[in-house]
Order: C-alpha cells, then structure tokens, then sequence
C-alpha cells in the first residue's frame, strides 16, 4: 500500500451514471433542500477510461477544493464528513460543545430565577420574559449547532438533531413571541427607574 499524503491520494474523474457497476443508493429525505439528489454512491468493478481523469492522477483533492472555491460562496455549502462524532477532537467542535452547554445553562438559570421570583410572593413578569425569550433563542441557536456538528448527518431525517431544529423553532413563537418579550422586557426594565 502506498503511503501519499492526503493531497496525493485521490484521483478526480468523470464517469456517466449509468456505466456498469455505479449502483445509486435510495434519495435521503433531508430537512430542507429536499429537491437536492442527495443518495450514496456503490462503485463495483467500475473501469474508467483515461480521458476521464480531471487534471491528472492523484490531483483529486486539488480538484475538490477547486470545486468547493466555486461552489462554497453561493449557497454556503456544507462540506459532510463519514463519520461526525470523530470531528469532536478538533478544537473548533469541542470549543462550540463549550458555547452550547454554557447557553443551556444559562438558560436554566433564567428560568429558575423567574421561578424563584414566585417562590418568594413577587411579580415575575421581567424574569420569566427573559426566560421564555433566551431560552427560546438557545433553544434554536444550539440545535442549528447540533445540526452544524453532525455535518451532512445533521441535515438527514434519519438524525434526531433535524429534527430537535425544526422543533425548537416553536420556543420562540408560542406564549408570546420572542419579539413581544423583548417588549415585555423594556418595558418593565424602563420603569424600574421611572420614579
């Protein structure tokens, strides 16, 4: 076995879809961009001629980023790894884990300073404003992040992170929207000091 480095170890080419051996996996049902073909690819004993090599062999990954360079900007492309939960040793997953639990709990402790509120026989209506509206938005910010973690996975039906950031989007709509909480808020934040 040769021992390339990664930017030698992949070879680019053009193969039609119907050439014997090119078996097509069932369409994935994602979460949004449903119109996208998006289903695994089985090569098996598939013979490309040569002229269908892009740039040369080993060129593949240059090819890729080249591809990527084009494709990124316009529709904020997502680059999908194999296997997401191994992308938890590089430093950017582990420091957005970091953010997630430190706004999740953030969020309990607002919500639990507005039930403390209650439980002391004052009006709670500024705390649990800030609750229900922060919490809602955490809510939403880290299942995106969840899904954003996942990489392709994240986006697929068959993970429950799509689903938790289809569901969280209710938190910031029912009981008042988070908008008419930030109103709430000024408003009783404002005449605290009225007098």
């Amino acid at each position: 076995m040769l021992n390339l480095p990664a930017g030698k170890a992949f070879t680019g080419f053009i193969v039609d879809a119907d050439t014997p051996g090119i078996q097509l996996g069932r369409k994935e049902m994602n979460m949004g961009q449903r119109c996208s073909d998006t289903r695994g690819i089985t090569f098996e004993d598939v013979r490309v001629p040569a002229e269908n090599v892009l740039i040369g062999e080993g060129a593949g990954f240059k090819v890729a980023m080249g591809a990527f360079d084009k494709t990124r900007p316009p529709v904020n492309t997502l680059h999908a790894h194999r296997c997401p939960l191994l992308r938890i040793q590089h430093q950017a997953i582990a420091f957005l884990l970091a953010e997630m639990a430190m706004k999740v709990e953030l969020a309990r402790m607002a919500y639990q300073r507005s039930a403390w509120e209650v439980d002391e026989g004052r009006r709670n209506t500024f705390y649990a404003s800030i609750a229900k509206a922060f919490a809602g938005d955490i809510a939403n910010q880290v299942a995106s992040d969840a899904v954003q973690i996942f990489g392709g996975n994240g986006f697929n039906s068959e993970y429950p992170v799509e689903k938790l950031m289809r569901d969280a989007k209710i938190y910031q709509i029912y009981e008042g929207t988070a908008q008419i909480q930030r109103l709430i808020i000024s408003r009783e934040h404002l005449a605290k000091y009225k007098n």
